[in-house]
């Protein structure tokens, strides 16, 4: 079973932590063979006495040392050995490790794919650490999970999606947007290149699998609606999540709520192009596909630790732009069920998409995604733009 990104980090810790015990024995050993007529009275504790305390009991328990723990031991080990000559601190890094972290749980959307990237590399590269997080990515075993957990304050953060963050905020749940990862939206409808499906309007009298019903049925419609169809015209069938098997075994014609950066890949690799029409191309209004959702009860108490988290993932989102191929490497190794010729089509397909400032808030596409879905019967009532999204940076 591969290592996952945390016990590699736990392995880290404890090697660290051997080695001050060994610098502090040596020098302890050291310091004896100087002496002369040592007393053999019982002597008091020393530092490397509570290091090897330490590392027994870790091995023991199966856990790590807190950061603030780990911080103060360091601090003590440091006072009995300084660096030799021509070492080298990074006074950013020292001071970094010598702050407690503030523990977050992010729960993702799915399974860990090319569309966490950004957060995947924030915590490969140090990044939540250096904003004085310690970032805990979880993947549900379930995917409509995560915004109840959040809003149950279960998790701190989660990963959602737009369209339904107005649903469930309609609904009644304590939720509010507080950042977004992938800024545009990845549905789109999907046929087979060879096919006879030139553009929506040819879907007439075809068959169209879909997934989950509600939104996915009301952006359809309205692509429908905006080449002159209605869903009377077309056959829905439920793939239950076998988009691309059933286009490729012709079961149906075109299937809706495929992603972009994905279905394609996905079709590429077994041999078939597809053709993609683009929701924001056929009457939808442009939505923020991927989002960061909180309890809204809690912003306020957690708004600071809100901000450093989405600093942090900005930071890594500029980074792996402008080192694609490091990122993907960086990405695929942190954990080796992700190296996989999709997910590397799917890592570059899925760049343009992230959103270089996860904190900023089009305040116009909230509005108008809300005035959407209200002109529909999705939901009840319009929300104030507040009771959606917050602008953690707004003053």
């Amino acid at each position: 079973m591969p290592f996952s990104p945390s016990a590699i980090r736990r392995s880290g810790k404890l090697s660290r932590l051997f080695a001050t015990l060994l610098t502090t024995l040596s020098l302890s050993t050291f310091a004896l063979s100087a002496e002369t007529g040592a007393s053999a009275e019982p002597q008091a504790p020393t530092a490397s006495d509570s290091a090897a305390a330490a590392v027994t009991q870790a091995g023991q328990d199966g856990a790590t040392l807190e950061p603030d723990a780990s911080a103060k031991q360091t601090a003590e080990t440091e006072q009995q050995t300084r660096p030799a000559a021509g070492d080298v601190q990074d006074p950013q890094a020292a001071a970094t490790d010598a702050k407690p972290l503030t523990h977050l749980k992010v729960m993702l959307d799915w399974y860990t794919n090319p569309g966490h990237g950004p957060l995947v590399l924030a915590q490969e590269l140090g990044l939540f650490k250096q904003h004085g997080l310690d970032v805990e990515l979880i993947a549900p075993a379930d995917p409509s999970v995560p915004p109840k957990l959040a809003a149950a304050e279960r998790v701190d953060i989660a990963i959602s999606y737009q369209p339904q963050l107005h649903l469930q905020v309609d609904q009644g749940l304590p939720l509010v947007r507080i950042g977004t990862l992938v800024a545009t939206p990845l549905n789109v409808v999907v046929v087979r290149a060879d096919s006879d499906i030139q553009s929506m309007a040819d879907l007439k009298g075809k068959r169209v699998g879909y997934s989950v019903g509600g939104v996915e049925e009301v952006l359809l419609s309205t692509m429908l609606q905006n080449s002159g169809l209605t869903l009377d015209d077309i056959t829905l069938t439920n793939v239950n999540f076998s988009l691309t098997p059933s286009l490729l075994t012709r079961k149906v014609d075109a299937v809706t709520g495929a992603f972009r950066n994905f279905e394609l890949a996905q079709m590429a690799q077994e041999g078939v192009k597809g053709r993609a029409f683009y929701i924001e191309e056929e009457g939808v209004p442009t939505y923020d596909e991927l989002i960061f959702v909180a309890n809204s009860d809690s912003y306020s108490r957690k708004h600071e630790q809100y901000a450093a988290f989405l600093s942090a993932v900005g930071e890594a989102t500029a980074w792996m732009i402008n080192h694609p191929d490091k990122g993907w490497k960086l990405f695929r190794e942190s954990d080796p069920a992700l190296d996989t010729a999709l997910n590397k089509k799917a890592w570059y397909a899925t760049l343009p998409r992230f959103a270089l400032r996860p904190a900023a808030l089009d305040a116009g596409r909230y509005r108008d995604f809300e005035n959407f879905l209200y002109e529909r019967g999705m939901i009840k009532q319009r929300q104030s733009l507040d009771h959606l999204a917050i602008d953690v940076n707004a003053p």
